[in-house]
């Protein structure tokens, strides 16, 4: 499928849905995830990440679930809040920011549409002030449904009262192929963007000039 350009002024959206880590955020340089395995051993990052798959979906809390991990690690250096503060090592972008107050300001609504656990959607809303950003936000967590299945991005347009001849009139963008390919497969007019093109390839890719 080839990407709408959301912001296309020949069909602008009303409403644009946008992803946080690798569009309005990014990992500060310290975070790797060898810096998991390094505590857990070899393989321990691959379990966590497989384990914070619950508290995504809202199930569980991600706290409940590292220490159930680390109950299966006897050997692992790290303790919970030590792994919990690992997902505080983020970097809000705030020319990425800008761009969506100057959009909201153009009439769109502008939504927060992200994959994150209850841990890191407090510290979001908290340090980064998403509230006051975005008219709405949906975490996955609350959602019981993550990206990419096609029903986190239906009970967002429930939430916003999209109906389906409304759905072209939705866009979004998203820097996981596998996001953008199932909202497309929704008739969301979505885009996928590259973290490394910057402020400056998101302008072009949502085809919003205005400085």
């Amino acid at each position: 499928m080839q990407d709408a350009r959301p912001l296309d002024p020949a069909r602008p959206v009303r409403v644009l849905l946008w992803d946080a880590d690798g569009v309005l955020q990014h990992p500060q340089h310290d975070w790797d995830a060898g810096i998991l395995d390094h505590w857990g051993g070899p393989g321990f990052a691959e379990a966590l990440f497989a384990a914070e798959v619950p508290a995504l979906r809202g199930e569980v809390t991600f706290r409940e679930c590292l220490a159930d991990l680390l109950d299966q690690w006897p050997l692992a250096t790290a303790g919970v809040d030590d792994l919990l503060g690992l997902w505080e090592r983020v970097d809000r972008d705030d020319e990425a920011i800008r761009l969506v107050r100057d959009v909201a300001a153009s009439g769109v609504t502008c939504v927060l549409a992200t994959n994150q656990q209850d841990h890191r959607k407090e510290f979001l809303r908290r340090h980064f002030g998403y509230d006051e950003v975005f008219a709405r936000s949906f975490y996955s967590c609350d959602l019981g449904a993550m990206k990419p299945e096609a029903a986190y991005f239906e009970r967002v347009l429930e939430a916003l009262g999209v109906s389906a001849e409304e759905v072209g009139g939705v866009g979004f963008v998203d820097d996981s192929r596998a996001n953008v390919d199932t909202a497309l497969g929704l008739g969301i007019r979505a885009v996928h963007h590259d973290p490394t093109s910057g402020v400056v390839g998101l302008r072009s890719l949502l085809g919003w000039t205005h400085e």
